[in-house]
Order: structure tokens, then C-alpha cells, then sequence
């Protein structure tokens, strides 16, 4: 086992093990940043290979707690790979067979090494052959993708139009709300992000898709069945899909609701605006459940409606 470590910065500890190993290293967290992967990098001799997985988000991008670019700093070192995992939550370094357990990200914040001391975390010294380790290891094996370019690049510019929203990004958790009316375009949006000379319609549009957090690099079917899990979150959205009823709801129905979520959108957006950019997400993501009636109305469809 590793020697006693009690009085070292977590990013001291990561550093010692690393410098260490001569063969392969590797690195999971959802969270990592450029300046503290170099320095885990700076450890290590050139030929010692580097396995890192991590998770893209755009809103954790924008909020600064992760960054694309580690990609860039891993193919200009070479020997190295990384994948993404979009549901990752653990935090695992290891160097051939000595494993670092924990809650600690490549953050200088997780390392214990930022301007106010950084988090409070913990790191275990454990082994890739402890049976939960292993089976971890075993299960990001199975759903890890190949990060690319395409995907950084992607994820950057989706984060840099959340910097420069007056929606709120700060709260990763806050609840997504579609505000615009054309969700059609959303994935062609999502799979090329254009941020230069947009309308506003288009830039509105843009923000929906970042706002949505989806991970990087899905294909058509995915994307959609991620906006529909997003969509059935929204109360309002809850509300009508679960109901077992063939009719009519009309905005002045649900005029609390809508009220509320308006709020929640901002000064700029009326419940009006909230209803019709909603009617066209959830009919557009949910044609065999709804259909829209008229502009402000959302009727449920039943198998025996489509019959008809």
C-alpha cells in the first residue's frame, strides 16, 4: 500500500501516485480543468500511457467547472485517450493496480489547491482489484464514447452562448424550460452550433438547446428521447402526458401554472410566450400523445383519435 499521505493536498497525493508508475495511468472524473490536468500530466514520464474518461455538459461548462479543451492538451501530449461517459459521477485515479478512491474532481478547487483552500474532499487508497472498483471500471467500459472535436467544440460554443444569456445558469439544477417557438431546428442546432450572425429567433433557439444540458455527440433518436424526458420534468408537461383523458386544455386552464413558469423565464417572456413555445415543443417531441388544436390549445390524442 501507499505510504501515509495525511498532510498532503489531494492534488499532492494524485501527483505522488502518478510519478510513481511507468506504464499506464488513468483518470475518471466528470469534472476536469486544463490547469489541473497539466499538473497530474507534469508528473508523469513521457511514455507512461494516460486513459482519461470524463463528462461534457454545456451548463457545467459554462459555470466553469469543466473544460473541452483538456482534449486539445491530451492529443498535444500524446499516448493518451479520452472518452466520455454522460452519466458519470464517480471519481477513480489509478496507476496499474494502486487505485485513489473519491470524491475529488481535476479541479484546483478538488485538488485542495485553490486561492481559499479548495473543497473538502476525500480520496481512499483502494486497488482496480477491489470488486467495486472493478465492476465500475467494468461498467464505463461498456458505455464510454470516444471523445472527438467535434463534440468539444460543440459543447464550447453551446457553453459560451449560456455565459452570454440573461437566463440563469448558475443552479445546474434548475429546471429546463423551452422558450422558443421552433423546436423542429433543434437538433440540427445541437449537432452544429451556430453563433454567429443569428436572428433572434435563432439565438433563442440556441439557448434552449444549452440550457437542455444534453451530452455531447448523440444521435437523432437519442437526442429526441433526451428532450422527452426533459419535457415530461416540466410540471406542465407532467401533467398533460400522464393524463388518461381525450380533451381540450386550453391556456386559461392552466393560467397559474404558466404564471409560474413565466416567472421562472424572466422579465422578457409573458405566460403567452411560455404557452405557445411549450405547445409547439411538446406537440413537436410528442405526436403520438398531443396534437395542437389550435395555436394556444394542446388536445391529448388516444389510439382510438388516430383511428378516426
Amino acid at each position: 500500500m501507499m505510504t501515509s499521505t495525511v498532510h498532503m493536498t489531494e492534488g499532492e497525493r494524485l501527483r505522488a501516485l502518478f510519478a510513481e508508475e511507468r506504464r499506464s495511468v488513468g483518470i475518471v472524473a466528470p469534472f476536469i480543468k486544463v490547469d489541473a490536468l497539466r499538473s497530474l500530466l507534469n508528473a508523469l514520464d513521457a511514455n507512461v500511457h494516460v486513459r482519461c474518461t470524463t463528462r461534457w455538459r454545456p451548463r457545467e461548462v459554462a459555470a466553469g467547472v469543466s473544460d473541452p479543451e483538456i482534449l486539445e492538451v491530451l492529443e498535444e501530449r500524446g499516448n493518451s485517450t479520452l472518452s466520455v461517459v454522460d452519466e458519470l459521477h464517480a471519481k477513480l485515479y489509478f496507476a496499474g493496480d494502486r487505485c485513489l478512491a473519491g470524491s475529488a474532481n481535476v479541479t484546483r478547487a478538488g485538488f485542495g489547491e485553490s486561492a481559499g483552500g479548495g473543497n473538502i474532499e476525500v480520496l481512499v487508497e483502494t486497488s482496480t482489484t477491489d470488486p467495486f472498483v472493478a465492476a465500475t471500471l467494468a461498467r464505463i467500459g461498456e458505455v464510454e464514447r470516444p471523445a472527438s472535436r467535434a463534440m468539444a467544440d460543440t459543447v464550447r460554443r453551446l457553453a459560451d452562448i449560456l455565459v452570454t444569456s440573461p437566463r440563469p445558469v448558475a443552479d445546474l439544477k434548475a429546471r429546463w424550460l423551452p422558450l422558443s417557438r421552433r423546436p423542429d431546428r433543434a437538433y440540427r442546432q445541437y449537432c452544429t452550433p451556430s453563433v454567429d450572425f443569428m436572428s433572434s429567433a435563432d439565438r433563442l433557439l440556441l439557448e434552449d438547446v444549452a440550457m437542455a444540458n444534453v451530452p455531447a455527440g448523440l444521435d437523432e433518436e437519442d437526442f429526441r428521447e433526451s428532450v422527452r424526458r426533459l419535457l415530461a420534468e416540466i410540471p406542465l408537461g407532467a401533467r398533460l402526458l400522464e393524463s388518461e383523458e381525450d380533451a381540450v386544455v386550453t391556456r386559461e386552464e392552466l393560467s397559474e401554472e404558466l404564471r409560474g413558469l413565466a416567472r421562472q423565464a424572466g422579465s422578457c417572456f409573458t405566460a403567452e410566450d411560455v404557452w405557445r413555445a411549450f405547445v409547439e415543443w411538446i406537440t413537436h417531441f410528442f405526436p403520438d400523445r398531443l396534437m395542437k388544436q389550435e395555436i394556444a390549445e394542446v388536445g391529448l390524442r388516444r389510439a382510438q383519435v388516430l383511428d378516426q
